[in-house]
């Protein structure tokens, strides 16, 4: 199915494909296939314009029907490689689908930095050249002063994942990934992040159990949630986070 995926985008973006890559659990580990997405990074010669995404929408569509268990599972960030070379610096056009997220055009902030970081760290090359060959080194006092920006917008978010108990699961382990990152340097997976951070505040250790639980097992919807203990938790993590040297 990646294989199918990946020679899909290379079909359509033709010479315009510089390399294609996936990263994320599927080669770093903890990749669960019932809940997992699949994380790719295109980098592209040109700049993307309105008729690039066209070109890239009839292909994202037909993917989506012919593999309806990844019809909103699947994540590509489609980089020009002037974008990477000054993203730590300035925003700049590239294409995005994620989940809940449809295909779509934009200028991307220094928040993608993450992403090039993980898909240098542990990527895995599907066309062109290893990662380290086409993507730019990132600073890792740019990805820990991303993180904690992105730590510092958490409370806000978490109110709207009353009555999601999926939500409010996420949040959990994704603070949990921030505070992480910011002591230790490293990116990691949701559940490897979680035992850390449970180690690390025991106190929550129950509560980072529940979501891990619920994610890695496939918890449904309509499953109980725990608004009150996740908000705590996640105004709780995300001021460590902003207040870490």
């Amino acid at each position: 199915m990646l294989d199918v995926l990946a020679d899909g985008i290379a079909a359509t973006l033709g010479e315009n494909l510089l390399a294609l890559y996936v990263h994320g659990s599927y080669v770093a580990g903890d990749f669960e296939p019932a809940r997992s997405d699949l994380d790719l990074l295109a980098v592209l010669r040109e700049v993307p314009t309105p008729a690039t995404l066209e070109l890239l929408r009839p292909r994202h569509a037909r993917f989506a029907v012919d593999h309806p268990a990844w019809a909103d599972r699947i994540e590509v960030d489609y980089f020009p490689a002037a974008t990477l070379a000054a993203l730590a610096d300035r925003p700049g056009p590239m294409i995005r689908i994620s989940p809940g997220e449809p295909l779509h055009l934009f200028e991307a902030s220094r928040h993608y930095l993450l992403n090039v970081a993980s898909a240098r760290a542990d990527g895995r090359a599907l066309r062109g050249q290893s990662p380290t060959a086409v993507l730019p080194p990132v600073d890792r006092a740019a990805v820990r002063a991303v993180v904690r920006e992105h730590a510092a917008s958490w409370p806000e978010w978490v109110k709207d994942s009353r009555g999601r108990t999926g939500a409010q699961a996420y949040a959990v382990l994704t603070l949990c990934r921030a505070l992480h990152l910011v002591v230790e340097g490293t990116q990691v997976s949701k559940r490897r992040a979680g035992v850390w951070a449970a180690a690390r505040r025991p106190e929550s250790a129950e509560l980072i159990e529940w979501a891990s639980a619920w994610w890695y097992d496939a918890g449904p919807d309509d499953a109980p949630g725990r608004y009150e203990d996740v908000a705590a938790f996640v105004t709780s993590l995300a001021a460590e986070v902003t207040q870490l040297p």
